[in-house]
């Protein structure tokens, strides 16, 4: 079933062109602030992570484009699936446009799903733009499935990092929308180590491998047949992914369950998206947005970004409130209904 409804064509607008990003230009202020700062990146992943590698692609180039001409350097805050790098950022860091944050867009929905944990409005934050559009997979490694009706039938175990992280609650949601055999293990620092492990045999396999952390880091295993990706969990297929891969929206058996995956699934048509915290002045707002737009369009990252397989597929500001409109829309039944099946009462 391909996914036409109204709603998913909001979520999946193409930008509106150079126009939907015009911003008044910096004013000097805005140069004579910036120049000999540090601006920090925060990502909640530790490094070698695949969130990691686009932060600092983007530290080593956005720079140049901010007036003023800062230092750029990425901080790592790894816990709980990114949350503690996104709460730290929302409630702690200072307003003043020199932190930004590359987040785990799953969080973005913690406040819907568990407002006594999640104590940030993601509606309030200063998004600057997403560096591209993610499809999740749930990959296998040791050959003891082959395809999606050996998951209902064969029990595996699949590692994550903590109870809200995206890989956690995608298998989660898996396991209960469409009766897959998995038993989670949890509390690996990151999904590099997750794989590690699958790939020694310590778990089976993990959900949450992004195609583009797929194509950085185990492209040429992946051709080589090393493992096996048995589903996809995008708003939409991913193109370079064997055709005969199936999404799990074409799996759902009914429409209440097609409407939770979308609550679940729906915030990495977002990717690996950039915000500051909530209430940063206009004017430093409007030259990261530009700064951001530069360094996507500039040549010397996107030959970096080529040479390391790095997707980049620019997304605005614009579109990541849409997004996050249309899930916090979401009918409270569906959610009522995806809290219980995430047990988030239970953490």
């Amino acid at each position: 079933m391909r996914l036409t409804a109204a709603l998913f064509g909001l979520m999946l607008t193409v930008p509106l062109g150079a126009s939907a990003y015009a911003q008044t230009a910096p004013q000097d202020g805005v140069g004579k602030f910036y120049a000999g700062k540090t601006v920090r990146i925060v990502v909640g992943y530790p490094p070698g992570s695949t969130f990691d590698t686009y932060s600092r692609a983007l530290a080593r180039h956005i720079g140049r484009h901010i007036p003023g001409s800062p230092t750029v350097i990425v901080q790592n805050m790894p816990g709980a699936g990114g949350l503690t790098a996104t709460t730290n950022v929302a409630n702690v860091a200072a307003p003043d446009g020199l932190t930004l944050a590359m987040l785990n867009p799953v969080n973005t929905t913690e406040p819907l799903l568990n407002p006594s944990v999640a104590k940030f409005d993601p509606t309030k934050f200063g998004w600057i733009g997403s560096m591209n559009t993610e499809v999740g997979t749930c990959a296998f490694w040791g050959g003891k499935v082959a395809n999606v009706q050996d998951l209902k039938t064969i029990p595996v175990s699949l590692g994550g990092t903590g109870p809200a992280a995206g890989s956690t609650l995608d298998a989660v949601a898996l396991q209960a929308l469409l009766d897959f055999k998995f038993k989670m293990v949890l509390g690996y620092p990151g999904l590099l180590e997750v794989r590690l492990a699958a790939e020694k045999g310590e778990v089976d396999g993990f959900c949450g491998l992004l195609v583009s952390s797929l194509k950085v880091d185990v492209w040429d295993q992946f051709k080589a047949g090393k493992f096996k990706v048995l589903v996809q969990t995008g708003v939409e297929k991913h193109p370079d992914l064997p055709s005969d891969i199936p999404n799990v929206f074409d799996l759902a058996p009914n429409e209440e369950a097609r409407q939770v995956m979308r609550l679940v699934f729906a915030p990495w048509a977002f990717g690996r998206p950039v915000m500051t915290p909530p209430g940063v002045p206009e004017d430093r707002l409007a030259a990261l947005r530009a700064a951001f737009k530069a360094t996507l369009a500039e040549e010397a990252f996107k030959a970096e970004a080529a040479k390391t397989n790095l997707e980049i597929q620019e997304r605005g500001p614009e579109d990541i409130s849409r997004l996050l409109a249309a899930i916090y829309a979401t009918p409270q039944p569906i959610v009522e209904r995806t809290r219980k099946m995430l047990g988030i009462d239970k953490r």
